[in-house]
């Protein structure tokens, strides 16, 4: 068995990769175009680091949120939506 799985419809295949709270809101925020860590964890209050930071891990293992680094002192990490995402 491959762990792939076989959808009859969209919506099954978008509910599981969208499950949970925080993934559904962390790709609402970043609608608004490339956001900073920081600037998302702002927008979400209640949600810690680390929740948001493996969120955004598995949103981008799922190939939704595209993660860019910048070589610069401090670290620069930018987080956008990849085309995937076609709302």
């Amino acid at each position: 068995m491959t762990g792939e799985r076989d959808y009859c419809y969209a919506v099954e295949a978008a509910l599981d990769e969208l499950g949970g709270k925080w993934k559904p809101l962390i790709i609402w925020i970043l609608m608004e175009g490339k956001l900073r860590f920081s600037e998302i964890n702002r927008n979400l209050s209640s949600i810690t680091e680390r929740m948001l930071t493996r969120q955004l891990r598995e949103l981008e293992k799922d190939g939704l949120v595209n993660r860019k680094v910048f070589a610069e002192v401090p670290p620069k990490v930018e987080y956008s939506l990849t085309e995937k995402v076609n709302l």
